[in-house]
């Protein structure tokens, strides 16, 4: 959506974006955006209405001149419907009956095996805002002060000019995970290359970090309490972002650094990084007919939770791509 984002015209002088609390963060880092409306959905009773009453009688007085509904959540189309836009745009959905798309001036067709990025910026072309062929970058920027803690981090951790490359190798949906003894034959190769190694994530990922450090034999370096704006600065000061199909591959592409993005069952197609140089990593029928079935969009195979075209990945491949990207690196 960030991509959307940068394809407004100009004249559209202020931007207001309505997300979920686990994307607040991103959109504040986006130059253009003026206000964040973070629903919400982790409060109960009174509360819960009371916020919803205040974020609609705000979005109501700004009287927006354009709506772009990207999800298929049911709440886009009171807001065409009670905010009175004169243009409000969604995509088809096949989730959504006739009365959730008749909210909508204009219906963007769905097309399939595109990037993301470009089956968002559809919204704009269907209605007439952005006509070029291609969407453009991702635009975020880490704030100064985020940019400032962690550039003293790597101080305190004695990081070298020495190539710095961040993992980040944890998911809330373990079938998109690689095996933790893979990552830690990974971590040990780079270290015997003298290059700096960051393991990255959440508080929640720690866990599964520190069972990767436990396997190295030669330690990595762990955040512990970083943000996600101190995670795109940190990004944004590393050579190169190694990382499983997750939202770290956006952000990555968004602070315009090089990244390795792994994939499993989700289609890369639609999810590869976006305007940066980049390799995807996963594995298919040319390597084994065991992976004709890729990209499967499943939770695992037969419904294990487990996802072996991600378990039968070897450490060597996924080295392989780390060091040509590397040294194609711009």
């Amino acid at each position: 959506m960030t991509s959307s984002i940068a394809a407004l015209p100009k004249s559209f002088k202020y931007v207001d974006v309505v997300c979920l609390p686990e994307s607040e963060s991103i959109f504040k880092m986006n130059p253009r955006v003026r206000d964040v409306f973070v629903i919400p959905r982790h409060l109960k009773g009174f509360q819960k209405y009371s916020s919803y009453y205040k974020i609609f009688k705000k979005l109501i007085s700004n009287h927006y001149d354009f709506l772009a509904q990207f999800s298929v959540d049911w709440r886009g189309a009171l807001l065409a419907r009670f905010l009175h836009i004169d243009l409000s745009v969604a995509r088809e959905a096949s989730r959504r009956g006739p009365l959730w798309h008749q909210s909508f001036n204009l219906i963007a067709p769905l097309k399939d095996n595109r990037p993301i990025a470009e089956q968002d910026v559809d919204l704009l072309r269907a209605a007439n805002l952005y006509q070029k062929k291609e969407a453009p970058s991702y635009q975020l920027s880490a704030p100064h002060k985020n940019q400032l803690k962690v550039k003293k981090w790597l101080q305190a951790e004695q990081v070298s000019k020495n190539t710095l490359i961040v993992i980040h190798a944890s998911s809330r949906w373990k079938f998109k995970e690689i095996p933790i003894s893979t990552w830690a034959n990974i971590i040990d190769a780079l270290k015997s290359k003298k290059m700096h190694v960051v393991l990255s994530g959440s508080k929640v990922d720690l866990i599964t970090n520190q069972a990767i450090s436990d396997l190295c034999q030669s330690k990595p370096m762990l955040t512990n309490d970083f943000s996600i704006e101190d995670t795109a600065a940190l990004y944004e000061m590393s050579d190169l972002v190694v990382t499983i199909d997750s939202m770290s591959t956006h952000l990555a592409s968004a602070m315009k650094t090089p990244v390795v993005s792994i994939f499993g069952p989700t289609n890369d197609l639609n999810w590869r990084p976006w305007k940066v140089k980049y390799q995807v990593i996963a594995l298919s029928k040319a390597d084994d007919p065991t992976f004709a079935c890729r990209p499967c969009g499943m939770d695992g195979c037969e419904g294990t939770k487990i996802s072996q075209c991600l378990v039968q990945m070897s450490p060597q491949m996924i080295l392989k791509s780390i060091h040509s990207t590397l040294k194609t690196k711009t």
